[in-house]
């Protein structure tokens, strides 16, 4: 993994193609995904409280008030531009942070089954570069390519034990692969006319890998009264064994994701009226892996803030429009650099169909703007976040 660090570190530098994802997803396990639907990204929320029923890998109190059996579905593209030093790209991808289903057990209990993103390894750096052999300047392409992430199945439950108070709990396993290659390929006019003892020819090496573990979380919703939500999470990250895939070579290591702990609130003040406040934190120093290590970023924290105001109606149901912030550092630093990452956003909810005045089905939209920062790299991104959900809420 050093030998892939080093030769990053040197492409970048150089006159270079990102693709794929940000090339920040090569430190540590990657880049860091929040599994959120629409509604939380438009409100710049960490996944606790809503006033809007949904379901969220981690937070099956989310999902109390579902009036019926709810599958919801998440997309998110997103394009981005890159500076680095001298040199500018661009990167564009697709995400699938969230894939949920909710199922009521009564008026008071509910259970999900949820898959979705944690970790975002997909990237690839080409470089173009020459060296002088026998008199000539041979030249040569280095590409660099990683495909992988680590994503999380979790079933989760949750019960209103009062008419103010809600608790939950998810269990669930880390599942995930990765595979990593360098090659480097001669220009070939210029390398079969150059004479030399030993032909010279493309070089290529890599790796592969698959990810795997426990994790879980409780929950827990208070409703002080009929405005003001509180909620939290305690999420447990388990330890994350990273092996070679099944007849690669490479080194076994164990990685120990820290426990996160997440705090919200909503508060109701009018009634198409709301604002959502969010924090989270977790500690990433001690891993248990010296190379993973080397690259944490210590505590890191996110916060967000939204507001939501309904006073429309469209199609079937109402219309909520949505504005957020949110803030965050990531949890690995990228060439020994704390990276950042701010956001600014907007959304709002249609609703498809209604029966006896009940939301069956309904498209949630979030549209972000914004920025990442790690010393010399500079990124700008817009991405979109789309959820389809059909049921009852």
């Amino acid at each position: 993994m050093r030998y892939f660090k080093s030769l990053l570190a040197l492409a970048l530098f150089l006159p270079s193609t990102v693709t794929g994802q940000s090339v920040l997803g090569s430190s540590g396990l990657g880049m860091k995904m929040e599994p959120l639907d629409a509604v939380q990204r438009a409100l710049g929320g960490v996944g606790v409280t809503t006033r809007t029923a949904t379901v969220l890998p981690g937070n099956p109190v989310a999902s109390l008030d579902v009036l019926a059996p709810t599958i919801a579905f998440t997309v998110q593209p997103h394009w981005g531009k890159y500076t680095i030093g001298s040199e500018r790209g661009n990167f564009v991808a697709t995400r699938f942070p969230v894939l949920g289903f909710a199922y009521p057990l009564g008026t008071d209990g509910v259970i999900t089954f949820t898959a979705g993103g944690q970790f975002d390894q997909n990237w690839s750096v080409e470089s173009r570069d020459s060296v002088a052999v026998a008199g000539e300047s041979l030249g040569f392409t280095d590409t660099f390519i990683s495909d992988g992430a680590i994503a999380t199945i979790q079933a989760g439950w949750a019960r209103r034990w009062s008419t103010t108070l809600s608790l939950g709990a998810t269990l669930g396993v880390y599942r995930g692969g990765l595979r990593r290659g360098f090659s480097r390929t001669f220009d070939r006019a210029v390398a079969d006319s150059v004479t030399l003892q030993n032909p010279i020819d493309r070089f290529a090496t890599g790796g592969q890998w698959v990810h795997s573990g426990p994790l879980g979380s409780l929950n827990m919703s208070w409703d002080p009264s009929s405005d003001v939500q509180v909620g939290a999470t305690l999420g447990w990250g388990g330890t994350i064994k990273v092996n070679p895939a099944d007849g690669a070579e490479g080194i076994s290591r164990e990685v120990s994701v820290p426990v996160e702990f997440k705090v919200s609130t909503n508060v109701l003040l009018a009634s198409t009226l709301a604002v959502n406040v969010g924090l989270a934190s977790s500690n990433w120093t001690d891993l248990g892996d010296p190379s993973v290590d080397a690259v944490s970023g210590g505590r890191v924290w996110s916060y967000g803030a939204g507001v939501e105001w309904e006073v429309l109606s469209f199609w079937a149901g109402g219309f909520p429009l949505r504005v957020g912030f949110h803030r965050s550092e990531l949890p690995f630093r990228f060439l020994e650099k704390q990276v950042r990452e701010s956001t600014t956003s907007f959304g709002f909810s249609v609703v498809m169909a209604q029966a006896l005045g009940l939301p069956l089905g309904a498209v949630d939209v979030a549209f972000e703007v914004g920025n990442r920062d790690s010393g010399e790299l500079k990124e700008s991104f817009r991405r979109l976040t789309l959820t389809t959900w059909v049921g009852g809420r």
